[in-house]
């Protein structure tokens, strides 16, 4: 009992300091859910499993420097709440060719870095660097509306409701700003500097990202692109997304254009569509999302569909339960058709 109680003091006695110096929050979520796969393959039953899906703990905060100044800053990192061990089932930011999430996520440890930047806030908008989210997916996700877990399968083979989504959330080695919001208009811009990624081939900035959003009442529109160094042969792409709330639905859309940057369909571009809808009913809400990939291969019949629904009750404005499914249909020339389906029953609660 004296040990508890002496840790607890030397605990208090370090974070009091902080805590005067600049307003610190803890927050988080844990979000599990029991799933079901089917690949539709051959010979397969399909897979039960209890995932993780957006589990999270970060802390974040600011200080007041005076004269309208503040320092902000944000540490984010995902974990499984499902067992002990790696996070290699959550899916990757990274795309490839065929815009298909692969990459950095695939052998992750058991934290994952998601977030983790510092910056300056004040009249003039604020400035930040570290690991962020990109400016392309807050102003052109929009159907990105789904609690989904998407960790029935792991990198390409994932199977998510967010699938047809081609460019990236989160990314490294950022410096961004973000302009003050001039009643609802706000511009956004993030420069990659990343001496990993370049390699020999680039030395200075990376890729430029800006984004434009107008939110403002029922309605959000957001157009945003990704230009890559050219000699980093990474695909561009931009993309536009706007929704509308009518009051108890909500219509939302989006639209996305992967470049093809050396013009021998090694690596092929690909557009996507999507569209979704949400309706509010008291305390439940019911969603719908339907998304295509047209794959630049040559080949018109190169392509994905992605559908999804999803049921929400909402226990309080901290805790839901959530029923979704969602179906990835694959056809590829050159690779076997492809047609999984995903069932979760998940349980979350955000601190």
């Amino acid at each position: 009992m004296n040990k508890k109680l002496i840790t607890l003091a030397i605990a208090a006695a370090m974070v009091a300091p902080l805590a005067a110096a600049a307003e610190t929050t803890l927050y988080g979520r844990v979000d599990t859910a029991l799933t079901y796969l089917d690949e539709d393959i051959a010979g397969s039953d399909g897979i039960w499993d209890v995932d993780t899906g957006t589990t999270r703990i970060g802390v974040k905060g600011s200080e007041d420097l005076g004269d309208g100044l503040k320092a902000i800053f944000q540490a984010e990192w995902q974990f499984t709440s499902s067992e002990g061990g790696s996070n290699d089932s959550i899916a990757s930011d990274v795309v490839d060719s065929n815009g298909n999430k692969t990459g950095d996520k695939a052998n992750s440890g058991t934290f994952l870095n998601r977030l983790a930047f510092a910056g300056l806030s004040g009249d003039f908008g604020t400035v930040a660097i570290g690991r962020q989210w990109t400016p392309y997916y807050g102003a052109v996700d929009k159907t990105d509306i789904f609690n989904d877990p998407g960790n029935a399968g792991t990198g390409p083979n994932v199977v998510a409701a967010n699938k047809s989504y081609l460019g990236p959330s989160r990314t490294g080695n950022a410096i961004a700003y973000v302009s003050p919001n001039f009643s609802g208009l706000q511009g956004k811009l993030a420069l990659v500097i990343d001496n990993a990624t370049g390699g020999t081939a680039s030395d200075g900035i990376d890729a430029y990202n800006p984004s434009l959003s107008y939110d403002n009442g029922p309605i959000s529109v957001g157009i945003s692109t990704l230009q890559y160094d050219n000699d980093l042969g990474m695909q561009d792409i931009w993309g536009i997304g706007a929704s509308y709330n009518f009051g108890m639905f909500t219509l939302i859309a989006q639209y996305e254009d992967m470049d093809e940057t050396d013009g021998t369909n090694a690596n092929d571009g690909a557009n996507e569509w999507s569209i979704a809808g949400e309706a509010s009913f008291g305390n439940n809400i019911v969603r719908a999302v339907y998304g295509n990939i047209d794959y630049d291969s040559g080949n018109a019949e190169d392509e994905t569909d992605t559908w999804g629904i999803g049921f929400q009750h909402n226990f309080s404005a901290r805790t839901r339960v959530y029923a979704e499914y969602y179906n990835n249909d694959t056809n590829m020339r050159a690779a076997a058709d492809e047609d999984k389906d995903a069932f979760s029953i998940g349980l979350r609660h955000d601190f």
